[in-house]
């Protein structure tokens, strides 16, 4: 039975936080982690016409020993940010709970995430290596679902089905992407905006029917 918390947490407290906030000025969005071996890469979009040299500046951060570029477009670029180590206990602990990060925005200085671990287990065991690492945290919401597994995708549109089918199919989740927005536009037959409209509407629905 999954668990899921929304927490706050002030950007100065955990690496990523830091490394982001060296960036003014710029709409960035946390899309996920990558779990690669031993460390946790965060796949960030930049929303900005001039993403490149946003990216530039994350480069320079002595903590960063990589940005890479999974795909780019003219208003915005979705990148990976690897570490010179892993030294980001906040994420580190949420990979090696199996976690999913659902939302995660920065509006004034701190980070607000939604969280859903498998288990009220690996929750408890997420909160301990938190704790132990003196990464303070402000819980302000937990709930469990106990819902029955039907299928969610029953509670998508079928524009919404047809084009999240379609994305999953020609490996536009995969890391790194095997297709763009605007191939699946291609195959779809609208514009590339609308693609994007229907992913991300689909991608809220399904998680406010996990949650």
């Amino acid at each position: 039975m999954s668990v899921t918390i929304e927490v706050h947490v002030d950007a100065d407290e955990f690496e990523f936080g830091r490394v982001i906030e060296s960036v003014d000025g710029v709409r960035i969005e946390l899309q996920t982690i990558i779990p690669i071996g031993e460390q946790a890469l965060p796949l960030i979009e930049i929303h900005d016409e001039d993403h490149r040299t946003s990216v530039g500046g994350l480069r320079e951060h002595p903590a960063v020993a990589a940005v890479v570029a999974v795909e780019e477009y003219n208003d915005r670029g979705v990148y990976a940010i690897e570490w010179h180590e892993d030294p980001d206990t906040f994420f580190t602990s949420i990979r090696d709970q199996d976690a999913q990060i659902l939302n995660a925005v920065r509006p004034n200085g701190h980070w607000e995430f939604e969280i859903r671990f498998p288990s009220r287990e690996a929750l408890t065991a997420f909160r301990e290596t938190v704790n132990e690492g003196e990464l303070g945290l402000d819980v302000t919401r937990v709930s469990q679902d106990d819902r029955s597994t039907a299928d969610p995708k029953e509670k998508l549109s079928e524009p919404q089905r047809e084009a999240l089918d379609l994305a999953v199919d020609r490996g536009y989740y995969a890391i790194p992407r095997k297709a763009t927005t605007a191939e699946l536009a291609d195959e779809l037959g609208i514009s590339d905006q609308a693609v994007v409209e229907r992913l991300r509407r689909a991608t809220i629905t399904l998680a406010r029917d996990r949650l």
